[in-house]
């Protein structure tokens, strides 16, 4: 499988010629081939799709379900303003990656076109909130740490809140779900039914974190993205996975002079037991009629379900 480096690559070789396209030179389900339309902007086409009804189009790109000779039928996502050229290319890769091994590959590219719009909607082209900033570095916190125990393939691919999953990490036998609080903080908010929703025990991990003046022992998220991508120097797979996830969550690094500028300062790390005792709102717990809510829990009352690190 190609790198997303090496996808660019294949667009930096070709001409931007109008309606030129080039099929990709990789094993994959899908005919998939890379080029421009007629406006001169780049497309992704995958042939013989069959009919595809439904798919929505955006501001950045717009997906066109067409006819071609004998009955035949292609899906394009075509990049409509080059501004979005970034997130067009990823775009493209993930969904050329996510179906590479893929036994329904036409419906799971589709899937991931989809959740892509849900993705793109949230994050836009902005710097995170400041709430959203001390949520991932909770989340590259504990990424860390699994890079120590489980090598940086097993870590990057069992973090899959930037994917849209309910748990920001999910392993073979168990999950956990982060949240970053402040020292003062005395609940902890749980954003759906489905977040601690797992049949199998998890975690509720959470780190307490104190916004700090700038200094060499302080954290930031370019400090921290720095040192994790520098554990995956020697897994480009890896590397590649964790620069996509980073992007779906809204981090770009040209906006890392701005995320420089929050600093904070590492207090405390808390792991919790959620079990089926765990005090929660889920699917199976809520009154029939309810389908989506958010709610906070108690740390003080969570307090015997701590675990010892």
């Amino acid at each position: 499988m190609m790198t997303f480096r090496e996808f660019k690559d294949e667009w930096e070789h070709m001409p931007p010629r109008g309606n030129g396209f080039l099929r990709l030179k990789l094993e994959h389900p899908l005919n998939l081939q890379i080029g421009y339309n007629s406006s001169i902007y780049k497309s992704l086409i995958v042939i013989d799709t069959g009919v595809v009804e439904g798919i929505p189009s955006s501001y950045a790109v717009r997906a066109v379900n067409s006819e071609l000779r004998g009955d035949r039928w292609a899906l394009e996502f075509q990049l409509l303003h080059p501004s979005y050229e970034e997130e067009f290319l990823r775009l493209c890769w993930d969904m050329i990656e996510v179906t590479a091994n893929s036994e329904k590959p036409r419906e799971d590219l589709i899937r991931r076109y989809m959740s892509w719009q849900k993705l793109l909607q949230y994050t836009g082209k902005s710097v995170m909130s400041f709430q959203r900033q001390k949520g991932l570095l909770g989340e590259l916190l504990f990424l860390k740490e699994l890079l120590h125990r489980m090598g940086a393939e097993n870590a990057v691919n069992a973090w899959k809140g930037p994917d849209g999953c309910d748990q920001d990490f999910q392993f073979e036998e168990t999950w956990a779900e982060i949240k970053t609080v402040a020292l003062a903080a005395t609940q902890v908010k749980i954003s759906s039914l489905q977040q601690l929703e797992q049949e199998n025990d998890g975690r509720l991990i959470v780190y307490v974190l104190e916004e700090s003046a700038p200094g060499d022992d302080k954290l930031s998220l370019p400090k921290l993205v720095d040192s994790i991508k520098d554990e995956c120097s020697n897994a480009p797979v890896a590397e590649d996975h964790l620069d996509m996830k980073l992007f779906k969550y809204g981090y770009r690094e040209a906006d890392r002079d701005e995320y420089d500028k929050k600093q904070f300062r590492y207090i405390e790390k808390r792991e919790y037991l959620v079990n089926d005792r765990f005090p929660k709102l889920t699917g199976k717990t809520v009154p029939m009629g309810i389908v989506s809510c958010n709610y906070e829990i108690s740390l003080a009352a969570i307090e015997s379900y701590r675990r010892d690190i």
